[in-house]
């Protein structure tokens, strides 16, 4: 079976690689935990860079899930690196797909690289042009809050919630809303 999903994987045509992408994690559970970690890992580390950018969303959507079969040596090395290109993509539906899934890798890495290699994506996400990036940061906070302490980060958080319930978009300021209550128990700890 590896080397179909090698050869589909490295497949001039673009859905097909997506495809791979999209059920990774599929492939995984498919092949083992083991031999995902092995194999799999530098596939998707590839997809993380892929000119296609339905392709890089794909990866990006399903990092949370797969990083999960890896520790935490694997992800600073082979995937981390690739997500510095991806927080200024030129497609926003990438960022906004790093911004959904960038914060669950925090629990996998702990502290130290969190703070080195995650934060200042996270806080420069924060600051992106395109609020439903900045408002998909906030999904997964929990996340960041477990590893590192929300006290870290409420000079950043509080400025970019005000800028969200500012913003033009009403879908926006609701989605605000619906977090408020995740939000106001996590910055209350």
């Amino acid at each position: 079976m590896l080397p179909y999903i090698k050869r589909f994987a490295e497949d001039k045509s673009w859905r097909i690689r997506y495809l791979i992408a999209d059920r990774i994690i599929d492939l995984a559970k498919g092949i083992g935990e083991e031999k995902a970690k092995d194999n799999l890992l530098p596939i998707y580390s590839e997809f993380l860079k892929d000119k296609e950018s339905e392709v890089r969303t794909a990866a990006l959507s399903r990092m949370a899930e797969f990083c999960k079969l890896l520790d935490s040596s694997s992800v600073i090395l082979k995937v981390i690196p690739n997500l510095k290109d991806l927080e200024t993509d030129t497609f926003s539906y990438v960022r906004c797909a790093l911004a959904s899934n960038i914060l669950s890798l925090t629990p996998i890495i702990k502290k130290g690289p969190t703070n080195e290699f995650i934060l200042p994506i996270f806080l420069n996400l924060l600051r992106d042009e395109n609020s439903e990036v900045r408002l998909n940061l906030f999904k997964n906070l929990a996340d960041l809050n477990q590893v590192i302490g929300i006290e870290d980060l409420q000079q950043s958080i509080i400025p970019s919630l005000t800028e969200l319930s500012q913003d033009k978009n009403w879908r926006i300021k609701l989605s605000l809303i619906e977090q408020f209550k995740l939000l106001a128990q996590q910055l209350g700890e």
